[in-house]
């Protein structure tokens, strides 16, 4: 049986995870699709142009493997990690490539933001993600017993936070989320964006 040829993009960005994921495989399935098989874990990859033709790699990962590996950012600076072949640095650098639904920059940004409230105080606590798009992401976390909705918006250039917080939370709990939801933006400018803002 020949050999499945598969795109210079595809290939190079499972071919890295791989290799950065201790034991795990690789499987083929496709032109377009392949598979990193780790123990009884499995990370799905499929390439598809988008509606201008430019390709695009979504990524299927239930169990996070990527994020516990510490891999999300290796995935966002796939580029780099291909400086010795300028053509296929390009083609990464074109590339979208999509984790769980999320554009991979937008996934970062999401664990930065819920990480960034856990370091401000041990009180929060994520609870549930509300939707989930390509540049957006929405989801419930409690402070003390607490609930408020947290929005991220990814854009070009800007990123935006906001919260939705019910007019039952106490005012003085209500200042320290807002306070420290400045904190996380602050944090998310100096790692993401040029600019960041409270929605």
């Amino acid at each position: 049986m020949s050999e499945i040829k598969q795109s210079p993009v595809l290939a190079y960005l499972v071919d890295v995870l791989s290799q950065s994921i201790t034991d795990s495989k690789i499987e083929k399935i496709s032109e377009n699709e392949s598979v990193v098989i780790d123990g009884s874990d499995k990370i799905f990859f499929k390439q598809q142009p988008d509606t201008n033709g430019a390709d695009v790699v979504l990524i299927t990962d239930k169990k996070e493997i990527l994020y516990s590996e510490e891999l999300l950012e290796m995935v966002y600076k796939i580029h780099e990690v291909a400086k010795s072949n300028p053509e296929l640095k390009a083609a990464l650098s074109a590339a979208k490539i999509i984790i769980n639904g999320l554009h991979v920059e937008t996934e970062l940004i999401f664990h930065t933001v819920r990480d960034e409230f856990y370091g401000l105080n041990s009180s929060y606590e994520f609870l549930k993600f509300i939707d989930r798009g390509v540049q957006q992401v929405s989801f419930t976390m409690t402070f003390v017993d607490h609930k408020f909705n947290v929005i991220i918006s990814n854009g070009a250039d800007v990123v935006s936070l906001s919260t939705e917080i019910a007019d039952s939370v106490p005012a003085a709990v209500k200042k320290i989320i807002h306070t420290d939801l400045n904190e996380v933006i602050a944090e998310i400018t100096s790692q993401f964006k040029k600019e960041a803002v409270v929605g």
